[in-house]
């Protein structure tokens, strides 16, 4: 009798024990998945001060520049203070998906709710549960305040009107499982048709050329649509995964600014399946032509065969364009521009390049101020900036030549006043003047 007492003692505290157990896993399973779906969504891009240390991640701080001015990442860490630690799921679903924050204001988008109002709500409190599982950035970013109007929130609900489609993407049944993860991944998680689709006069996506490249002001957002000549048609599935996993693929492209970025933090993290996904997908998407693109940006230039040539003129050579090159770049790129090694550390061609390739040249212009740096899990890729040993004027003539060597021609229009300011955009570094006053 005893024992029967004490077996029916101890049953629900053994049921107890295991509701527990099962929470913990079913928490510590959330946490993972949110883990992926915040590598996915790329937060820590915006939500990460630049040169921020690790305990410091989602503490914000990071500035996005905009038309109106710059805006400030802010704090999603942990902190019950300054981050939300304290905030409900509703509140942060409703910032997430809605765009409007825990005190009911209108939030700037800026943060890519126009995309993230596609994910599921699970999705959502997932990405919060991993977040609350790290600890908190007890710190206070820098604050936005921009000028009249544009710091009057309340606006933001007329642009809401005219560019926030509300609402949870839905699987197509007529297409694969595939192509449906593709799309959630690409116009939701990802949320990237906010840097690849142009802007309407209000400053929304224009969808109606969705991924059909955008103006990121120093840089070009490319067409990514499966356009032959302007976009990506001539790219296999598996090149599209393998820019996506390494940020290269050779005789085609090499990732640079925020896409540079955005694989860097974000996509090399992706399962092969769901960078499949993300190619499967992308190309399947209606082509957008560009008129000033007359042929794919990885088809144009051709080998310099005149470098040594040049060098027999000293006087000329040292003055011209080729100079700068030979003196500048082809220590990496070779005398003939077609790279130098093989596999992942090798430096890329310059010509069958799409950056050079492009009729627009702010690509291979902040390329040269600000070089390239890409932490991947293979090693580092480098290019080091030459904003502080050019002038203006260098840059401007040196882009024009690769641009006519190496790339599209038609790209080869860059001027020292549009390297000037290119450069104060970016906050960049002049060369040091020498004893005249004069720049070296």
């Amino acid at each position: 009798m005893r024992i029967k007492i004490l077996l029916a003692a101890l049953l629900p505290l053994a049921a107890a024990a295991s509701a527990f157990a099962d929470d913990a896993s079913s928490s510590a399973e959330m946490i993972k998945r949110g883990a992926y779906l915040a590598t996915a969504a790329d937060c820590t891009a915006c939500h990460t001060a630049p040169g921020a240390p690790r305990n410091a991640e989602f503490g914000g701080g990071y500035p996005l520049a905009s038309p109106f001015g710059v805006i400030y990442g802010t704090n999603i860490s942990s902190d019950k203070q300054f981050g939300i630690g304290d905030w409900s799921d509703n509140e942060f679903v409703r910032a997430v998906r809605d765009g409007v924050g825990k005190e009911g204001q209108q939030l700037y988008p800026a943060m890519p709710y126009d995309s993230f109002t596609k994910m599921t709500r699970e999705d959502v409190l997932a990405i919060k549960a991993y977040l609350l599982s790290l600890p908190g950035v007890h710190a206070a970013p820098a604050k936005t305040d921009l000028s009249f109007p544009f710091n009057q929130r309340w606006g933001m609900s007329f642009w809401k009107w005219f560019n926030f489609d509300k609402g949870t993407l839905k699987n197509d049944p007529s297409k694969s499982d595939d192509w449906n993860r593709g799309r959630y991944l690409v116009d939701a998680l990802a949320h990237c048709g906010t840097c690849h689709t142009p802007r309407n006069l209000t400053m929304g996506m224009d969808n109606g050329k969705a991924f059909g490249g955008g103006d990121l002001g120093s840089w070009v957002a490319f067409n990514i649509t499966p356009d032959k000549n302007a976009g990506i048609g001539n790219w296999s599935q598996q090149d599209l995964v393998t820019y996506l996993k390494t940020g290269n693929v050779a005789g085609k492209a090499s990732a640079s600014g925020a896409m540079a970025e955005a694989i860097e933090h974000s996509l090399q993290h992706l399962t092969d399946g769901d960078l499949n996904a993300i190619a499967t997908y992308i190309r399947s998407v209606p082509a957008i032509s560009d008129d000033r693109q007359t042929q794919p940006r990885d088809q144009w230039g051709k080998p310099a065969t005149h470098v040594f040539a040049d060098r027999a003129d000293a006087q000329a050579f040292d003055q011209s364009a080729s100079a700068l090159f030979n003196s500048n770049c082809a220590a990496c790129h070779g005398q003939s521009g077609a790279g130098i090694g093989k596999g992942f550390h090798a430096y890329p061609s310059l010509f069958n390049h799409t950056t050079t390739g492009a009729a627009d040249s702010r690509n291979l212009v902040s390329v040269i101020l600000g070089g390239v740096q890409r932490h991947m899990s293979q090693g580092e890729v480098m290019m080091p900036s030459f904003a502080n040993q050019l002038t203006d004027e260098q840059i401007a003539q040196l882009s024009q030549y690769v641009s006519k060597q190496f790339g599209d021609p038609a790209g080869a229009t860059v001027t020292a006043k549009d390297v000037a300011k290119m450069r104060k955009a970016a906050d960049l570094p002049y060369p040091p003047k020498v004893e005249d006053g004069t720049q070296k």
